[in-house]
């Protein structure tokens, strides 16, 4: 019986701890400083959360990094660096993250508060109620368009978003708790990034507040109208630089954006042609938050900044930065980049640099179909490979970052990968060159050639672009076009010949 007491006892102790560690944490604003880092839940019922998020980061400026449950390996192999050399003293996390996770990022010695809910609209209007330095009259209304988190930043205005059952779509009325907050602060206007439904514009009619729309048919127009009525508002005035991009990366933008008073521009709908708007408006710099079409490894989906949405630029005098690295597998890992490098931004560090080497080239195999003689790889990324033979013809490449691949060997001259999720690669050798021919739904979407050079490196041929490959022995390096190294593949020490 007494041993019973004792693990009743032992139970009820490590359940007011882990109470008292919990409410030591919990918080309903963002409070932010120089030293301070952002992360917002993005996915599952809080999707599109990190929108309303985006405003409060932006106008403290401080980066905001958007994560799962469980933040991805590539992002939570990044963060001790990153909070060590930018002096993060302080992490606020908004949205149900695992417990497990709140105690990993504790133990990085830093202060850890979580924004926490049942549901987007609970913790927005919570984080609304607490911020002294918002705006009280005026709302941003949004079903899930990134560009409202822009306008709310540089008014420092709250977002509230519209985004119900786990998507994008707006619900077809206002949750209780935004229309709460409407009558309790007695909001005199709301404004409306993008299109929501008609009966939500009737509830704010019978609550009789002044509404104005910044719309459009697709994704460019409603940003050249958030735009435009900043312009209208004062903000953007004095500046030459715009950023350009994609959904996905928008909100992780937003402080960066604020930071250097530029124009966002989200092309989801891929409609590309910017050139116009830029000149009218004297923008002559222009950040890219996604690569294009030649710089991924392996690519699956063609979410890329077109080849000629960028010659398009060069040919009008307009500079370009990234906001990527020059060469990465895919777009997952493409997005990760890009999150890693805004983040760095703003601390003014970024470095895609890499030391070369000048030992004498080795006859190699491409390098995709050479890694699956090895055991482990890594990347310039810091992303590593394990290799399986499965049989004497069948390999499994499981990357630490995205879902595994797998290969086949049908024979010498042929090839086939796919990434089990309805992508497939298609090699063939002819002569001193391999076709690669990349599928989707038995549909061809893109191919790439392979050129064996005299002195054993390999030119890999994209439509727009060439990258030169050479091989030491230990290392496969990717060349540009200027013969600046910009990637490699390197074995571990852990890899061996299977």
């Amino acid at each position: 019986m007494k041993t019973l007491y004792k693990l009743l006892l032992l139970a009820l102790c490590i359940i007011g701890l882990v109470l008292s560690v919990y409410s030591s944490i919990c918080t309903d604003t963002i409070e932010c400083d120089e030293n301070t880092l952002v992360i917002s839940v993005c996915t599952g019922n809080m999707r599109a959360l990190e929108i309303g998020v985006s405003s409060y980061a932006g106008y403290n400026k401080v980066p905001l990094i958007l994560s799962d449950k469980t933040m991805p390996k590539q992002l939570e192999d990044w963060l001790p660096t990153y909070i060590r050399e930018n002096r993060i003293n302080k992490i606020i996390v908004v949205g149900p993250i695992k417990a497990e996770q709140i105690f990993n990022l504790m133990e990085l010695g830093v202060t850890v508060k979580q924004i926490n809910g049942q549901s987007i609209s609970e913790i927005l209007t919570n984080i609304a109620d607490n911020n002294e330095d918002i705006n009280k009259e005026t709302v941003i209304l949004t079903a899930s368009d990134p560009l409202a988190g822009e306008l709310g930043a540089y008014m420092k205005v709250p977002v509230f978003v519209t985004a119900t059952n786990s998507s994008y779509q707006s619900s077809e009325y206002l949750d209780e708790k935004y229309l709460n907050y409407l009558k309790s602060h007695n909001i005199k206007k709301v404004i409306i990034v993008g299109n929501i439904p008609q009966t939500i514009k009737n509830q704010l009619d019978q609550l009789r507040i002044e509404q104005e729309e910044l719309s459009g048919a697709n994704s460019l127009e409603v940003s050249y109208s958030v735009n435009n009525k900043l312009r209208e508002l004062g903000y953007l005035n004095n500046t030459s630089v715009a950023y350009y991009g994609f959904y996905g990366e928008i909100p992780t933008i937003i402080p960066s954006v604020i930071k250097n008073n530029a124009y966002l521009i989200e092309d989801s709908s891929n409609m590309g042609d910017i050139v116009p708007y830029l000149l009218k408006n004297n923008i002559s710099l222009v950040y890219l938050t996604r690569n294009t079409e030649s710089e991924y490894i392996q690519m699956e989906e063609t979410d890329y900044i077109s080849s000629n949405v960028i010659n398009n630029l060069e040919r009008n005098n307009i500079s370009i930065r990234y906001l990527t690295k020059r060469r990465t597998l895919d777009e997952a890992t493409g997005l990760y980049d890009m999150k890693i490098l805004t983040a760095e931004d703003l601390s003014n560090k970024t470095n895609n640099a890499y030391e070369e080497n000048n030992n004498e080239n080795i006859k190699t195999q491409p390098p995709l179909i050479a890694l699956l003689n090895e055991k482990e790889v890594a990347d310039s990324n810091n992303i590593t490979a394990t290799i399986r033979k499965e049989d004497a013809n069948t390999f499994t490449v499981e990357w630490s970052t995205i879902h595994p691949y797998t290969w086949k060997r049908i024979d010498d001259e042929n090839y086939y990968a796919t990434s089990n999720t309805g992508y497939e690669y298609e090699w063939k050798h002819f002569n001193d060159s391999w076709r690669v021919e990349y599928k989707y739904d038995n549909s061809s979407y893109y191919n790439i050639t392979w050129l064996e050079n005299d002195d054993y490196s390999w030119t890999e041929v994209h439509d727009t672009k060439n990258y030169t490959w050479t091989y030491d022995g230990k290392r496969w390096d990717c060349y540009d076009e200027n013969d600046m190294l910009i990637y490699y593949l390197e074995k571990t020490d852990n890899s061996k010949n299977v």
